[in-house]
């Protein structure tokens, strides 16, 4: 019986990674499944509370336990540390799978919100780019809300979530940058490209959803197009940083959010099972939003000093013409 679920398990792993495709895994993972969970790896009343109100199922805690015991046995070994399902073994804090990627999505929510409310009592009503300006907490909420909900259960669908939220915060990044550099007089343009990039979205989404999902096809889209919205960035702010000395902070958070993406490149096993090379990402951005909403507040600063030496001047003019 344990053999025949042991080759059950190898046969329906598919695409999987050598920690979940080696015999010492499965065979401890049949044996779990086979007398903690009976035969069934989807029931939930073996687990504790706090398992079951993330939805782990008793498979779920038994590919949990079992990777730790093979990684234990390979730590002892002086072995290379595997990866299970595409993933480092990672320590769980009350069924949360890791928790360092959570905290520093907390952080960085709490960042965009902090910022964009302090922002927001500064600007007033009538500003002409406060509605694309508004829409930047909601994309960033719904990304950071969408990856805090991953790091905590992963599943396919927390998964296509994450990325899909993800690719729209890229997305309003590039309607953002094309309103602001294009100005407000714009607005025609601005519809039309707003509109473009929706459906740019919808055709990237649609054929993750239903036709196949790619993550290599994924991974190049968002590459390309946060490239593309960095490097405008990059030109923009060098053109106007003697007018504008301000630019500065649009550079620097918007740089160094691409340039911090490739702390993804150095994967490691994670430190204390607690912090990879992802969650440095997440902890690297948490302070880049308050230094984009400065650059907003300081632009429109900037705008109300021109407006009142426009009328300064007008002023002067018209005195000077009475007398």
């Amino acid at each position: 019986m344990l053999s025949l679920a042991i080759l059950a398990i190898l046969v329906s792993l598919g695409l999987a990674s050598i920690g979940d495709r080696s015999l010492d895994y499965n065979y401890c993972l049949a044996e779990c499944v086979q007398i903690s969970c009976a035969n069934d790896p989807t029931r939930r009343d073996t687990t504790p509370w706090s398992l079951r109100v993330f939805l782990w199922t008793c498979g779920d805690d038994c590919k949990y336990s079992c990777m730790h015991q093979v990684t234990s046995e390979d730590v002892k070994a002086g072995r290379t540390i595997r990866q299970f399902y595409g993933k480092w073994p990672f320590v769980r804090f009350l069924g949360v799978q890791e928790p360092a990627s959570v905290i520093f999505s907390m952080l960085n929510l709490a960042s965009h919100l902090y910022g964009f409310s302090d922002l927001h009592q500064k600007l007033p009503k009538d500003y002409s780019q406060l509605w694309i300006v508004r829409l930047c907490p909601l994309a960033a909420t719904n990304a950071w809300v969408w990856s805090i909900v991953f790091h905590t259960r992963d599943t396919p669908v927390t998964e296509k979530l994450d990325y899909y939220s993800g690719t729209l915060l890229v997305g309003y990044m590039l309607v953002l940058q094309f309103v602001r550099i294009t100005g407000p007089s714009a607005r025609l343009w601005h519809l039309f490209y707003l509109v473009i990039i929706l459906l740019l979205y919808t055709v990237h989404i649609g054929y993750l959803s239903l036709v196949h999902f790619d993550y290599g096809y994924n991974m190049a889209a968002n590459v390309v197009a946060g490239g593309i919205c960095t490097g405008v960035w990059t030109i923009w702010c060098f053109k106007n940083f003697r007018e504008r000395h301000y630019v500065w902070k649009c550079f620097v958070s918007v740089v160094c959010t691409s340039l911090f993406i490739l702390l993804e490149l150095l994967d490691f096993p994670p430190l204390l099972w607690t912090f990879d090379a992802h969650s440095l990402w997440h902890m690297s951005t948490i302070l880049l939003p308050l230094l984009w909403y400065r650059y907003v507040h300081s632009n429109f600063i900037m705008k109300v000093l021109r407006l009142l030496l426009c009328y300064y001047m007008m002023d002067r003019f018209l005195l000077d013409d009475a007398l």
